[in-house]
């Protein structure tokens, strides 16, 4: 009697609250709006972003205020058609997804979110410069930008421990040995990414499931530059490098990892493919599951649920337990194809349920097919609680999930699934949190763009193994960017290239230009021995483009320095007089003699009629003094400065020893900033660190003087 007044008033107060915050009133001031779609360098196949309602108390909605509370219009100023696809997904928990599919590229957007006529939040949100459409082939070149702009995560640990297994990777070698030894029996794709094109050579019987791993590459160089790398693809279910650490291990990624091999994993092809075609050809994905999540975890049916076909023993197992408990599990056969079909035991095979409904059911049960079911993401983003087998396979999100946290674990020989089922039942509220936990990991970790962070993260890492050069090899055939005749797009990341006179010769150079309106830039050249394509520079010129200032780099071979100096004049004297470019404002800069050159240039802009052109002075690895020379200083230019200076040195610069410089900046009488990357030599480099990450904390540093330089003035 007890317990059913207890269930009568809980039922009475969940409808109450319901009713209570259904007449409540949703503030387009507090409101909230956020995401990845509403920033233009993030391109997705279907980009994305979320709208909270709140009160006008402040307090969030925990259900549905209506599905249609909010309007959202997306157009590109200008332009008479827009070709968007828009959906605002009702997440039912106070919460809308709003997704968007772009079949032609624009210059600006504007996305308006709108609750009853009045804008939402900050809307209209404005997307400028250039936005891509999914089709358009534009990567950025610099792919920390691109990975900055994504905000994807500093790593990710099953990367980590599926490249522990090798210290290097030499591709000439593996490109025979692993030919040799799986491609009689296995479905494999040898690939290779060469100057951002994909090629690839197959070998096996059955591979068909190359377009997944075809369409993912193809993707991902239309968005960013991938570095050159060599890699074999493994096509078939089970993952295949058996062998002992101790063994010669060969590097194969796959789609499903297990306890017992070796194998480099990757997000499989059904969510691959699902990212690619969101809003496209497929109907189950990250983003529809959330908005067909089926009733409220109070009105869900209490039977845990399974459907699928018969690709493992256990799941015999399962649908005979389903039979002997159909008051706790509802699991039953949709095909057969590797066991005898006995309907007097693993009763009628029933009708293929839509995965949408299985979310009816308030506990999902996961267990394996022929590998690791795929079906996972969905379920926990569908948010019923997930019992999951325990199992040798795994994904490549597996190990981020905590038993008991994210999910319920039951053995693989399913001795204690009841026994777990009876739990939940008996243990609501800490079931719900567990299925709350899970759904919220879904949501934030396996959407989009966290998959593609994932493929570029992977692709980077192994890239840094190799030892040798990728190669395309014989066998190997190109794999063609898709062709857009509707919609082409021009790619607007552009470096053009460009010539300078200087006397009787030219000096080459290249603009890196930005893809937002820009009104200042920057001047940078090499060193004594090097040219603008210095790895450095090349970094510098992207990342600064990336974030709106133009850059120009250029080449002047030579170890004279007037020689140089005359070079640099001439490029600004051509930059002044240029039409290419409306830049009111420029910064100076170089590496070792050529932020010499640089220097001398400033110091000659006093009382000229450039002192108002130029901004300041940026020197990467300033040569003090000669190596071993420190009496023979360099700072007859650097004393007679009156801009502003940006310094980044190496704190081991066999060229610049830290003290002496340090000493001379006290004699300086102009704004001087050091930066002193720790370790590094002359030529910025730190044994354990990567020139990635060191020439991420010098473009950053850069960046920010810039701007302070910028206000300041």
């Amino acid at each position: 009697m007890s317990e059913n007044w207890l269930l009568g008033t809980f039922f009475f107060i969940a409808i109450t609250n319901l009713a209570v915050e259904s007449a409540l009133t949703v503030s387009q001031r507090r409101s909230l709006v956020w995401g990845p779609g509403l920033e233009a360098n993030i391109v997705l196949p279907a980009r994305y972003f979320y709208i909270q309602a709140v009160t006008e108390d402040n307090a969030n909605f925990t259900s549905s205020p209506g599905e249609n509370t909010f309007k959202v219009n997306i157009y590109s100023p200008g332009e008479q058609f827009t070709r968007i696809w828009t959906q605002v997904l009702d997440r039912k928990d106070g919460s809308f997804l709003v997704r968007y599919r772009m079949y032609s590229s624009y210059r600006g957007l504007v996305i308006e979110v709108k609750c009853q006529d009045e804008h939402v939040a900050q809307s209209p949100y404005i997307l400028k410069g250039h936005v891509y459409h999914e089709s358009c082939d534009c990567p950025q070149e610099d792919g920390t930008t691109w990975y900055k702009d994504m905000h994807c995560p500093q790593s990710f640990s099953q990367i980590q421990r599926d490249l522990a297994h090798f210290p290097f990777v030499d591709p000439d070698r593996i490109s025979t040995e692993i030919e040799k030894r799986f491609g009689q029996r296995q479905s494999l794709c040898h690939y290779t990414i060469k100057d951002n094109k994909v090629y690839v050579k197959t070998s096996g019987e059955h591979v068909g499931f190359r377009i997944f791993m075809n369409s993912i590459l193809l993707s991902l160089t239309r968005k960013v530059k991938i570095q050159d790398v060599e890699f074999f693809v493994n096509l078939g279910d089970w993952p295949l490098e058996k062998r002992k650490t101790t063994e010669k291990l060969h590097p194969i990624f796959s789609w499903c990892g297990s306890d017992n091999t070796r194998d480099i994993v990757m997000p499989t092809y059904d969510i691959t493919d699902s990212v690619l075609e969101t809003m496209g050809r497929v109907s189950l994905d990250m983003m529809s599951v959330q908005a067909n999540t089926g009733p409220s975890w109070e009105n869900k049916n209490c039977t845990a649920f399974w459907r699928g076909r018969d690709s493992r023993k256990e799941r015999l197992e399962l649908v005979k337990l389903s039979i002997k408990h159909p008051d706790l599990i509802d699991a039953a056969f949709t095909n057969f194809f590797f066991f005898p079909h006995n309907e007097s035991i693993y009763g009628p095979i029933v009708k293929h349920v839509s995965f949408f409904d299985f979310f009816q059911y308030k506990y999902q049960i996961n267990i394996d097919g022929t590998v690791a079911a795929y079906r996972m993401p969905y379920l926990l983003a569908g948010g019923g609680l997930i019992l999951k087998q325990d199992s040798v396979y795994y994904e490549h999100f597996y190990n981020d999930l905590q038993p008991w946290e994210h999910y319920i674990p039951f053995k693989n020989d399913l001795s204690d699934l009841l026994d777990k089922i009876q739990w939940a039942k008996s243990h609501d509220e800490e079931a719900k949190m567990i299925a709350k936990a899970g759904q919220d990991y879904a949501r934030n970790k396996l959407m989009a763009d966290h998959i593609f962070c994932y493929y570029y993260k992977l692709f980077q890492e192994y890239a840094d193994l190799q030892v040798s050069e990728p190669k395309i090899r014989d066998g190997m055939e190109l794999v063609e960017q898709p062709k857009d005749d509707l919609f082409p797009c021009v790619c607007q990341r552009t470096k053009v290239q460009f010539k300078i006179p200087f006397g009787e010769k030219v000096l080459n150079a290249i603009y890196t230009v930005p893809n937002v309106p820009f009104t200042c830039g920057v001047i940078l050249t090499h060193g004594a021995g090097g040219d603008m394509n210095f790895h450095q520079l090349i970094s510098l010129s992207k990342f600064l483009a990336s974030n709106g200032i133009l850059c120009v780099r250029f080449t002047c071979k030579g170890l004279n320095l007037d020689y140089r100096i005359r070079a640099y004049r001439a490029v600004m004297e051509y930059l002044k007089s240029s039409t290419d470019y409306e830049v009111k404002s420029w910064f100076l800069g170089g590496r070792s003699m050529g932020c010499r050159a640089a220097a001398c240039i400033v110091k000659q802009c006093k009382n000229s009629p450039n002192e108002e052109l130029v901004q300041g002075l940026i020197c990467l690895s300033y040569p003090l003094h000669p190596p071993k020379q420190k009496s023979k200083l360099r700072t007859e230019d650097l004393l007679l400065l009156r801009h502003p200076v940006f310094l980044i040195s190496g704190s081991a610069d066999e060229m610049c020893e830290k003290d002496l410089l340090e000493g001379i900046l006290n004699q300086m009488s102009v704004t001087v900033k050091v930066h002193w990357v720790e370790g590094a030599n002359h030529g910025m480099e730190v044994k354990g660190r990567t020139r990635e990450d060191i020439m991420a904390e010098i473009n950053t540093e850069v960046l920010s003087w810039i701007h302070e330089t910028v206000q300041e003035k």
